[in-house]
C-alpha cells in the first residue's frame, strides 16, 4: 500500500505482476462534495456574537482602558505583587437574558459586549477584591460594579493566586531544616541540584475549618521527579499569610503535627535514629509511578488502530464559535472560571435550551492527616476554563476533528493567554444502533430496519492539577442531547504511615485517600418559550382486581404513574429516593397536541450521587447544591451561577441554598434546572500510574417528551431496510434499501500535520 505523488492511495494486489497492474485503484482524499456543509472558519469574527468569549482584540482594548483609568491605580502584571492593585482575571459579562432574547427573536439590536473584571486591591489601606463591568468592547470607555454582587469582597477569601507562592517559605524551611530533609529524604528544597524536594500540591484551610479569619494553605512535600504527586513524603506545612508576611503555625512530620519548625528540629534531633529514611528515587522508566508504555503488549507486533473516515468530508459548519449540524445549532464558549458553556441550543430552529453550562467541578478528600481531611476543592477557583490546554489529535479527539482555541486575560500576563486546541468538534459512530427492529419470522412480516448512531461531540478537557476532566456535549439526530464528564489523571498520593480506613496501600510509603467527585451543571431549558413548568411522573404501586384469576376477589399489584406539578422551589428541589422512582419533565402547558399532551423535554440524570455529609458542617455550605440531584428554580438575573469564588467565607457572597429558600412560584415560569452528578473514588493499585477512563464517566440526558409527533430520528437517511423477496410462499432473496446513502468508502483522509506543528510551536502543549 503506497501513496503516489498526487496524494492518491494505490491498493496493490500481491498475486502477480499482471494482476497487480490490472488492480491498481486510485482513491482521492476525502473532501466536501456539497456547498451546504463542511464550512469551517474558526477565526475571530470582527462582530462577535452575544455569547462569544472575549476575543484577543477585545482583551487588548480592555487592558488599554483599564491601565489608563487613574481611579483604579493598576499595576501591570509583570510588576504586580500582593500589595499592588492588579487585574486577576477578565471574562465576558453576559447581558440580561430578556435583552438577548429580544435580539435573537424580535430583531432588536445586539446587546453591548462588556467584560467582567476581577481586581485585587492590595495597595489600599484595607485590601479587598472588586468586580467591575467594563464596556463597550472592543473600545471601552466606562465601568461599573457587577450588579447583585457586593462592592467589596474579602481579600483573604480571594481565589488562589501567584501571591500564594511558597518560594520565600521554602527558603526559610530549607535554612532551618535543610540538613534534616537531606538526611531523611535525600534532597533539599533550595540549591538542590538534581535532588530536589518540591511543594507543588496544596489545599486551602478555610476560615470555617480553621476557626480563625486567616488565609491559610497546607502545602505537601514530594520528591521532585516525574509524577512527583506519586512521590509523597511525610512532611507538610501550613502557611498563614497576610500581604507580604507569613508564618508557619503547623508542620506535619513523621506522622505528627508540630507547632513550628523549632519543634520539628527538636523532635528530629531526639529521635533521628528511629525516623524512617527515604532515599531519593532514581529515574527509572519501569517504575509503576512513571507514565510510559511498558509490559507485554496485547498485540505482539504493533498494529495501527482503526481510524474513523468521513467519506464526504465534515458534515457540520463552524463560523467563529457558532456550530450547526443537521437540525442542531448552538454557540460554544469557555468561561475562564467555570469552563464550557453552550448557548441558544436549537433543534429544527426551535430553542430547546438557552444555556447548558458547567458550574463547578468539586473534589472532597478524606483521611487521617489534617491536610487530607481539609482538602476540599471547588476547582473553578483555579480557573477551570483557562486550564483546558492542547487536545492531542488521535488521542484526545479523532484525527479529523476540528479544533477551537480560547483567549483569556489572566493574572500572570497582559498579553492574552491563547490556549490552542482547547475544544474539539467531531462526528462519532457510537457503534450502537440509533434504532433497530429485526422481524425475523414470517408472521412478523420478515424485515430488518436499523440506522447507525452518529453523533456530534463537543469536547474540552481541563487539567485541574492531577485530574483530567473530559467534558462532552453530545448531540443525537433524534433531538436528544447528552452531557458527560469523565474523570481520569493521576491520583493524589500521600504518605502511607499507618493502617487507616481512608486508603489502601498502593506502593512503598504510598496511599491515595478516598475522595468524592461532584459535577454541577446549569440547564436553562426554554421549551416552546420561557413559560414552562416542572412536572414529575411518579411511579407508584396500585392494587387492582385480578379478573384473570378464578380465585374470588383476587387482586394484583401493578405500577402506575401519577403526574404531579411542582409549584414552588421547595417542591422543585429533588432528592432521589429509590422507593419513589419518577420521571423529571419540563413542559409548556400552553402548547398541546390533539391528545392533550404538553410539549416537553425529560431530564434523565444517570450520574446521581448522594452527599452523605451534613449540609451545614465545615465547608459543606459552600457546595449546598450537592445536597440535590436536581433543583429547579425560577430564572433570575441575580442568580447567574450556582458556585462562586468566595463560597468558603464565613460570610459567603451567596449560598446556592438561597436560590431555593426564597421558595418562588415555578409554575409557567422561566425555569432553570441545576443538575448534580458525581461518584466516590477509592483508589486501588490499578490507579497507578494513572486512572484510566472506563467506569469513570457520569452523564445526564435531555430527551424529547411528547415534543414531536414521532421520533425525529426517523428522518435520518443513513438507515438500512431489508425486506424478504418471496416467490410462491418461499423467501428467494432480499431487497436492501439505503435511502440514497452508499456504504462504500471511496476516499482516504488527509494526513494530520499536528506532530510537525507541535515541533515548530512546542509552547502550545508544554510551558516554555
Amino acid at each position: 500500500m503506497d501513496i503516489d505523488n498526487h496524494g492518491l492511495l494505490k491498493l496493490v494486489s500481491t498475486t502477480s505482476k499482471d494482476e497487480e497492474k490490472r488492480n491498481i485503484y486510485r482513491l482521492p482524499f476525502c473532501k466536501r462534495p456539497s456547498s451546504q456543509y463542511g464550512h469551517i472558519d474558526t477565526r475571530e469574527s470582527d462582530h462577535p456574537s452575544v455569547f462569544r468569549d472575549l476575543t484577543e482584540t477585545e482583551i487588548k482594548g480592555l487592558l488599554g482602558f483599564l491601565y489608563a483609568e487613574s481611579s483604579l491605580n493598576l499595576t501591570v502584571s509583570e510588576k504586580a505583587s500582593v500589595t499592588s492593585n492588579y487585574i486577576f482575571i477578565a471574562d465576558i459579562y453576559r447581558p440580561l437574558k430578556r435583552d438577548v432574547l429580544n435580539h435573537l427573536d424580535n430583531g432588536h439590536p445586539q446587546p453591548a459586549r462588556e467584560a467582567q473584571v476581577m481586581i485585587f486591591r492590595g495597595a489600599i489601606p484595607n485590601p479587598d477584591v472588586i468586580e467591575i463591568v467594563v464596556g463597550t468592547l472592543p473600545n471601552p470607555s466606562a465601568y461599573k460594579h457587577v450588579p447583585y454582587r457586593p462592592k467589596s469582597l474579602p481579600f483573604i477569601d480571594r481565589p488562589f493566586n501567584v501571591a500564594d507562592n511558597v518560594g520565600k517559605v521554602l527558603k526559610l524551611i530549607d535554612r532551618k531544616l535543610g540538613d534534616m530533609l537531606l538526611e531523611v529524604y535525600g534532597g533539599r528544597l533550595i540549591n538542590c541540584g538534581n535532588r530536589c524536594l518540591i511543594a507543588n500540591y496544596f489545599n486551602q484551610v478555610t476560615s470555617v475549618v480553621s476557626g480563625v479569619k486567616k488565609r491559610r494553605f497546607f502545602w505537601w512535600v514530594q520528591h521532585n521527579v516525574e509524577s512527583s504527586i506519586l512521590r509523597p513524603l511525610d512532611f507538610a506545612f501550613l502557611v498563614e499569610s497576610e500581604l507580604d508576611n507569613f508564618s508557619l503555625p503547623k508542620v506535619w512530620f513523621d506522622g505528627q503535627l508540630f507547632k513550628g519548625l523549632k519543634d520539628v528540629l527538636s523532635y528530629y534531633n531526639k529521635y533521628k535514629h528511629k525516623i524512617k529514611k527515604v532515599p531519593f528515587p532514581a529515574a527509572n522508566e519501569s517504575s509503576r509511578r512513571i507514565l510510559i508504555s511498558r509490559g507485554m503488549p496485547p498485540f505482539e507486533k504493533p498494529l495501527k488502530d482503526p481510524q474513523q473516515v468521513s467519506p464526504d468530508g465534515k458534515r457540520y459548519n463552524i463560523c467563529d464559535r457558532h456550530i450547526s449540524y443537521g437540525f442542531w445549532e448552538f454557540d460554544v464558549a469557555n468561561a475562564a472560571f467555570r469552563g464550557p458553556r453552550l448557548n441558544d441550543i436549537r433543534y429544527k430552529n426551535e430553542r430547546i435550551a438557552y444555556e447548558v453550562s458547567s458550574q463547578e467541578l468539586a473534589l472532597f478528600y478524606f483521611g487521617y492527616k489534617p491536610f487530607e481531611y481539609t482538602a476540599y476543592y471547588l476547582d473553578n477557583s483555579y480557573q477551570t476554563g483557562t486550564l483546558a490546554k492542547y487536545l492531542v489529535p488521535g488521542v484526545d479527539c479523532p484525527l479529523d476533528a476540528t479544533f477551537l482555541s480560547s483567549s483569556y486575560k489572566v493574572e500572570t500576563q497582559d498579553k492574552p493567554l491563547f490556549n490552542e486546541h482547547s475544544f474539539c468538534v467531531f462526528e462519532f459512530n457510537t457503534g450502537l444502533p440509533l434504532r433497530r427492529q429485526h422481524a425475523y419470522f414470517k408472521d412478523n412480516h420478515s424485515f430488518y430496519e436499523g440506522v447507525e448512531n452518529i453523533v456530534l461531540i463537543i469536547r474540552t478537557i481541563p487539567t485541574v492539577y492531577p485530574y483530567e476532566y473530559s467534558i462532552d456535549f453530545i448531540f443525537y439526530h433524534n433531538g436528544v442531547m447528552k452531557i458527560k464528564v469523565t474523570a481520569s489523571g493521576v491520583v493524589l498520593g500521600t504518605w502511607y504511615g499507618q493502617d487507616n480506613p481512608f486508603s489502601f496501600q498502593l506502593d512503598d510509603n504510598l496511599m491515595a485517600p478516598m475522595h468524592q467527585h461532584l459535577y454541577h451543571f446549569k440547564v436553562d431549558l426554554d421549551i416552546k418559550g420561557t413559560k414552562n413548568r416542572f412536572e414529575t411522573l411518579d411511579i407508584e404501586t396500585v392494587v387492582t382486581p385480578n379478573e384473570a384469576s378464578d380465585v374470588p376477589n383476587a387482586t394484583i399489584v401493578q405500577n402506575q404513574f401519577m403526574k404531579r406539578l411542582k409549584k414552588t422551589e421547595f417542591e422543585g428541589a429533588y432528592k432521589f429516593d429509590f422507593n419513589f422512582p419518577k420521571y423529571l419533565t419540563f413542559v409548556n402547558n400552553n402548547v398541546k397536541d390533539k391528545f392533550g399532551n404538553s410539549a416537553g423535554y425529560r431530564l434523565v440524570n444517570e450520574g446521581m450521587i448522594k452527599n452523605t455529609r451534613p449540609p451545614n458542617d465545615g465547608n459543606n455550605p459552600a457546595a449546598s447544591w450537592s445536597q440535590y440531584q436536581v433543583a429547579v428554580t425560577k430564572y433570575k438575573d441575580s442568580e447567574p451561577a450556582s458556585s462562586n469564588m468566595f463560597a468558603h467565607s464565613n460570610n459567603p457572597v451567596f449560598d446556592f441554598q438561597q436560590f431555593i429558600d426564597d421558595n418562588e412560584n415555578i409554575v409557567d415560569q422561566d425555569l432553570v434546572a441545576w443538575v448534580t452528578m458525581g461518584m466516590y473514588h477509592i483508589p486501588q493499585k490499578e490507579d497507578l500510574p494513572a486512572t484510566h477512563t472506563p467506569g469513570m464517566s457520569r452523564s445526564f440526558h435531555l430527551r424529547p417528551f411528547n415534543y414531536f409527533d414521532e421520533s425525529p430520528g426517523m428522518s435520518v437517511n443513513n438507515a438500512v431496510r431489508i425486506d424478504a423477496v418471496e416467490k410462491k410462499g418461499k423467501t428467494e432473496s432480499v431487497r436492501i434499501r439505503r435511502y440514497g446513502v452508499s456504504s462504500e468508502v471511496d476516499c482516504i483522509p488527509k494526513k494530520n500535520p499536528f506532530e510537525n506543528m507541535l515541533k515548530e510551536n512546542p509552547c502550545s502543549i508544554v510551558e516554555c
